[in-house]
């Protein structure tokens, strides 16, 4: 399907409370006529899936695709002809246009995806589907306005809702890499506590027209770390200054949001790192560097990780280098920086400078590089 036969039809999820967003988020749609979708009962108990349920029956005449939006987000420039070119490449997929810079798993799928070089990350079966912009083909919104519409509000979060539809109807879920939505920084009507912000969010990307190619082999080396019967499944996480490896035990009850991660150093060796690899270079590049050790040496391990994780799933023929040619530097920092914003202690954070961040960030790639590197030689 190309992107001149895209006809898309859009509706944003809003609640009164947030009536100044609106014109210009209908404003950044543009061309796309956007219909807002207002929560039927707002003095309600809060309940995103109340409003949901009417934006994925409010489909227009026509169209070949549905979007829903919610209203406490930001586009970026040119957001409609991106969007046209994503679909246009995945016309059959459920596409997120946005992850939470610290899920348990689709961050970081997001992040292994983008140092990969890869424009779409297959995300998890099991953890939340990002709904701040979700694109379904018209039959399948139908039938999810129809799986939604006997859920009682009270269950609240349309997007736990919409990851069991996708997963029960067998549909393929990516985000977009980079991200076309972000969240602003401000409370949830539901109330989750946290900040909330996109895994990797360029304010002005600058795309070429074929970079949402498809490609089936890459999609499905990324893809099996989601799948069921994976046997080696896991997510590097940055948790309160610590970089943690997160098994994924899909099928186990265990819940995707549950706080409890393997510390790398301990564990590495389960994913076929050592921890004398991880720790090679890392003296020496410190010597150049002004930070505090503990802090850096845990950017640097989640760093290493993603590098050696991500290059098994490289484009074939790729040179042995990090970065991918497809990766752009800025790309990647934006990666690292989500992570390590996202994933500091509190007090660190307090203490750490501009200066001191993008230090850290520096940090992060070089982990990255060197992972990379010696994921290459010995994959």
């Amino acid at each position: 399907m190309t992107a001149a036969e895209i006809r898309l039809s859009v509706a944003i999820m809003h609640h009164p409370r947030r009536r100044e967003r609106i014109p210009p988020l209908v404003r950044d749609c543009a061309p796309l006529e956007a219909r807002v979708v207002t929560d039927p009962d707002p003095d309600g108990v809060p309940s995103p899936l109340r409003t949901a349920k009417v934006a994925w029956r409010s489909i227009q005449d026509g169209a070949t695709h549905h979007l829903v939006l919610q209203d406490d987000i930001v586009l970026i420039p040119g957001f409609a002809t991106q969007l046209h070119r994503v679909i246009s490449s995945r016309p059959g997929h459920g596409i997120s246009l946005y992850s939470h810079w610290d899920s348990p798993q689709n961050s970081y799928l997001v992040r292994r995806a983008a140092i990969a070089g890869w424009s779409f990350a297959p995300l998890s079966k099991s953890e939340w589907t990002p709904t701040q912009g979700f694109v379904l083909p018209v039959a399948l919104a139908r039938e999810l306005a129809d799986f939604l519409r006997d859920i009682p509000d009270e269950v609240k979060d349309d997007d736990e809702m919409v990851v069991r539809f996708c997963r029960e109807a067998g549909i393929p879920v990516v985000g977009t890499v980079p991200h076309l939505v972000d969240h602003r920084f401000d409370p949830t009507i539901v109330g989750h506590p946290g900040r909330f912000h996109a895994t990797v969010f360029l304010p002005s990307p600058v795309l070429s027209a074929d970079y949402w190619q498809f490609s089936a082999s890459a999609e499905a080396a990324l893809g099996r770390r989601v799948e069921p019967d994976e046997k080696l499944a896991y997510t590097v996480q940055m948790h309160r200054s610590r970089c943690l490896l997160r098994p994924l035990r899909p099928g186990t009850g265990e819940p995707v949001e549950h706080g409890f991660g393997w510390y790398w150093a301990d564990h590495c060796g389960l994913v076929g790192v050592a921890v004398s690899d991880v720790l090679d270079g890392f003296e020496n590049l410190m010597e150049t560097q002004d930070l505090p050790w503990r802090i850096a040496l845990e950017v640097w391990a989640a760093g290493y990780l993603l590098g050696a994780d991500a290059v098994t799933v490289r484009r074939g023929g790729a040179a042995g280098i990090w970065p991918p040619a497809t990766v752009g530097a800025v790309l990647a920092e934006a990666v690292m920086s989500s992570w390590i914003a996202s994933g500091l202690a509190e007090p660190d954070a307090d203490r750490l400078d501009a200066g001191d961040r993008a230090a850290l960030v520096a940090v992060g790639l070089a982990g990255v590089a060197q992972g990379w590197l010696s994921g290459w030689h010995t994959s």
